[in-house]
């Protein structure tokens, strides 16, 4: 069940229109039950009064039976065909469907509407009956009167009966059939109204930070999923906690670890003024670059831990020119100590709204990725440029390069090339992925653009306002 709300629409339209039909059919069934039974009754009077009117007739006329047969014989209905059943001037067209006989033992015809084939052909029995007459069911009564020795049955076609009851049941049909219709189109309605609660949630839910932890309002939530919220909301507070004493652990070991390197490596730069051994101070140099790379894997890892709590990550209109300046700056003592070309290519007065505190981390992190791993004298250049809304930033060098079956690998956390003599911590192109897809964007590897024989380019693209 992927949905319930299209489950709850497909069972209760269903279910609706299951009941309907059966109560619809059940309501043909009764209707018809019921004009059966009235129909009957009506025959059977019909059949009395008849022989009553006739034995009163003959009694005021004082007349013989069979010289009143010409006089009463009635003719059958002779009526102007017609396509409907609606009355006229001459009668109704029902009376075509109507037929009563009366007979003496002798079986001889003493009044009557002369119904061919129906009432003259039949044997006479007492009480109900079925026949057939002129290509249609019949419905009879038969009534025998004992003390005149006569006969007396009326008759009536099936179908007014059918005509009747399928009448009535298409009328007693349409108010249930514009119910379900109209319950039809107001399922979806109901049920998104039902719903709205839990997708307001789930929309505060999908839209929050991954750093943002506070409890979730379910003032609006009801019963069936405030339990939920309550569980959301302690376990948003347990990881608030927890990330919390994460950030303060990693700050003060951040901080309790760049205070002895400090210290250390000061001391090996007395070390190294203090004496003139050319041996002491290749030691002391060695503890100066150790105590370097210790410094950046501890900013580093500082730094992703920063990332993967969000902290800083505010969207604001960054300067990309002033940004390439403060990179300018900051990278310029690892280019002049390497001796390498480093060249900016960003269009004058370039302005996007993005996050300027990972664009600063991420470019760094690029920069001083190509700068290390560029052999001295060689070649670095950055590209930044904007095509709609889209801003891509490509970092290209002259360095060895990276393997295409190894370019997946380098984002894993400390893996580092086998044979690179650069000291590295395997963690810059972990943070510069990481960065990207916070910031909502794509790294690719590829060949160096530059026009050198060996080399890489980093190309980021990254969605902007």
């Amino acid at each position: 069940m992927r949905s319930i709300r299209r489950y709850l629409r497909r069972v209760l339209l269903i279910t609706v229109t299951l009941i309907t039909s059966l109560a619809a059919l059940w309501s043909y069934h009764d209707t018809r039950d019921q004009i059966n039974e009235l129909f009957d009754a009506e025959l059977a009077q019909t059949t009395r009064t008849m022989v009553a009117l006739y034995f009163e007739y003959r009694g005021e006329q004082g007349r013989d039976p069979q010289e009143m047969i010409h006089d009463l014989q009635l003719q059958p209905v002779m009526l102007p065909d017609s396509l409907t059943d609606e009355p006229t001037p001459l009668g109704h067209p029902y009376e075509k469907k109507l037929g009563f006989q009366i007979w003496d033992d002798d079986g001889h015809a003493l009044l009557g509407m002369r119904t061919p084939g129906v009432l003259e052909t039949m044997i006479p029995a007492p009480g109900y009956a079925h026949t057939e007459g002129e290509g249609h069911d019949w419905r009879t009564f038969t009534l025998y009167d004992e003390v005149h020795g006569v006969w007396a049955s009326a008759a009536q076609r099936d179908d007014v009966r059918d005509e009747l009851t399928w009448q009535i049941a298409l009328r007693n049909l349409m108010p249930p059939v514009i119910g379900v219709l109209l319950i039809a189109l107001l399922i979806p309605f109901v049920i998104a109204r039902g719903f709205s609660p839990l997708l307001r949630i789930s929309r505060q839910i999908t839209a929050r930070r991954p750093s943002y932890l506070e409890p979730i309002d379910g003032s609006e939530a009801p019963d069936e999923i405030r339990g939920m919220v309550d569980a959301l909301n302690g376990l948003f507070g347990r990881l608030a906690e927890t990330l919390e004493k994460e950030r303060r652990f990693t700050a003060n070991a951040a901080h309790e670890l760049r205070t002895p390197l400090a210290a250390i490596k000061v001391h090996a730069q007395n070390l190294m003024t203090d004496t003139t051994e050319a041996r002491s101070q290749r030691g002391a140099r060695s503890i100066i670059n150790g105590v370097d790379r210790m410094t950046r894997v501890v900013e580093q890892l500082l730094t992703l831990s920063r990332l993967e709590s969000g902290e800083g990550m505010n969207r604001q209109t960054v300067d990309l020119t002033r940004l390439g300046r403060e990179l300018q700056r900051d990278m310029q003592p690892l280019v002049d100590r390497r001796e390498i070309s480093f060249v900016q290519e960003i269009p004058a007065e370039l302005h996007v709204v993005s996050y300027e505190n990972g664009l600063y981390v991420l470019l760094r992190n690029l920069l001083d990725n190509a700068l290390r791993y560029t052999s001295e004298g060689g070649e670095v250049r950055l590209r930044i440029w904007q095509t709609g809304d889209r801003l891509h930033i490509e970092i290209a060098d002259s360095g060895p390069g990276i393997p295409v079956a190894e370019r997946e690998r380098v984002f894993e956390r400390f893996v580092r090339l086998a044979g690179q003599r650069t000291s590295g911590s395997g963690l810059g192109l972990s943070i510069v992925q990481e960065l990207a897809e916070r910031l909502g964007g794509e790294i690719r590897l590829d060949e160096t653009s530059l026009p050198v024989a060996s080399g890489l380019s980093v190309h980021v693209t990254l969605p902007i306002e």
